[in-house]
């Protein structure tokens, strides 16, 4: 068997999955997909008491793109849309009777995501899973990262992968993914400086690489790359988004807009959790129709109850945490292959979206606690943030209201 070279955060190491004492079921909403080996294993079976293909319980996929999802679980077969092979004890009937080796390659990986960079493996794990989620968030130190040999296995295969290399890429951004990237990550680790500081520095960063980029002066991006974190890591305050202002009206009208726009967008796999966060800041909006009020109450919500959170070292270290993880799971700054701009808005989206939700939570106790923003984070990456139509939807309002500026993003996360 071949050994592969992967980077991977250090939380992976200790990450192990710890089933049915799990508060969540990984086994529950989702659509799982069969890839077309596993399936083939399952037709292969005879005279065997447990049959993963009775009853319908695996069907083939009508709508299959590839290998990969040849096949899906029947999850229709009860209102609750569990796994039909979830057992009373919330364990997994075919690993239990066959062995992990029947075991879909969905439900092998998860929570595990894989990319290459080149021709090196990445892995990194979604906040979607609790257990999961509290590897990634209370990582005290900040998320590190290293290498590591492993075997490879075929569910390995990647979803994602970028090129850095090669002489055709000499007059694209994708050559300095690498330097991007490390500077990225080093200002949003940055805890001299408040997180609203560290994403608007990226997005100054980002301007003026792609304004070299867009002159051709490719020779100068390492320099200004090394010169900007530099200046980061030597501020003594905030003098470098001294000509940004945000405006507040704008910014609680746009929050209105897009949680009550998630109430209706298709969201098969929306969990009772993000239901009630939402359902629960649409009532804050609701209930404060008259401007004036709700731009009051807005503030007061903001200044008193959740920003105190995100300024305690407690609150600051988890959205850095969520925030580096993300970055290094989706490839940014290439998230979107061409364009760093939508990379960032995405990434500056989802914070706005986990500090919305708690609007829900804050208008009715005293303060934020970390079990709710442990929460969100749980609840919008099971059931938004792995969703193209959220994504989508995101950044048209974000477009629409003109926030995708610098000073747009500004006032998007500035709250």
């Amino acid at each position: 068997m071949s050994k592969l070279k992967a980077l991977v955060p250090e939380y992976l190491k200790d990450f192990t999955c710890i089933g049915s004492t799990c508060e969540e079921t990984c086994c529950k909403n989702w659509k799982i997909t069969v890839d077309k080996e596993t399936y083939k294993k399952y037709k292969r079976l005879k005279n065997n008491d447990f049959h993963p293909l009775k009853d319908n319980k695996v069907i083939k996929n009508k709508k299959s793109i590839s290998d990969e999802d040849y096949a899906i679980i029947n999850l229709d077969n009860n209102n609750e849309k569990y796994c039909p092979f979830l057992n009373e004890d919330l364990l997994c009937n075919i690993y239990t009777n066959l062995g992990e080796d029947y075991m879909c390659d969905t439900c092998k990986t998860y929570p595990r995501e894989f990319s290459f960079v080149d021709d090196e493996l990445e892995i990194s794990l979604v906040p979607s899973c609790p257990e999961a989620a509290r590897k990634i968030l209370y990582s005290p130190n900040g998320i590190c990262f290293e290498h590591i040999e492993l075997n490879y296995q075929k569910y390995m295969d990647y979803k994602k992968r970028i090129y850095t290399k090669g002489r055709f890429l000499s007059k694209n951004a994708h050559k300095y993914f690498w330097n991007i990237r490390i500077a990225s990550i080093t200002i949003l680790q940055n805890r001299n400086i408040d997180i609203v500081s560290r994403l608007t520095f990226l997005g100054i960063l980002y301007k003026k690489v792609n304004a070299l980029i867009k002159q051709k002066n490719y020779q100068l991006i390492d320099d200004e790359i090394i010169k900007f974190v530099n200046t980061v890591e030597h501020l003594n305050d905030n003098s470098l988004l001294d000509s940004l202002s945000e405006n507040k009206f704008q910014q609680a009208l746009l929050c209105k807009e897009i949680i009550l726009g998630l109430e209706n967008i298709s969201l098969k796999n929306k969990d009772s959790a993000i239901s009630i966060f939402i359902n629960s800041t649409i009532e804050f909006f609701k209930k404060r129709e008259d401007a004036d009020k709700l731009l009051n109450e807005y503030n007061f919500i903001i200044k008193n109850k959740i920003r105190p959170f995100f300024d305690s070292d407690t609150g600051s270290m988890m959205i850095e945490n969520y925030l580096v993880n993300k970055y290094f799971l989706d490839l940014m700054p290439f998230t979107y292959p061409d364009d760093m701009w939508k990379s960032l808005i995405v990434l500056c989206g989802d914070y706005f979206i986990i500090k919305s939700l708690m609007l829900g939570i804050a208008k009715d106790n005293d303060s934020i606690k970390e079990d709710d923003f442990f929460s969100i984070v749980c609840s919008v990456s099971r059931s938004l943030t792995h969703n193209s139509h959220y994504y989508h939807y995101l950044i048209e309002n974000i477009e629409n209201w003109e926030l995708d500026t610098l000073g747009g993003i500004y006032t998007l996360i500035n709250n």
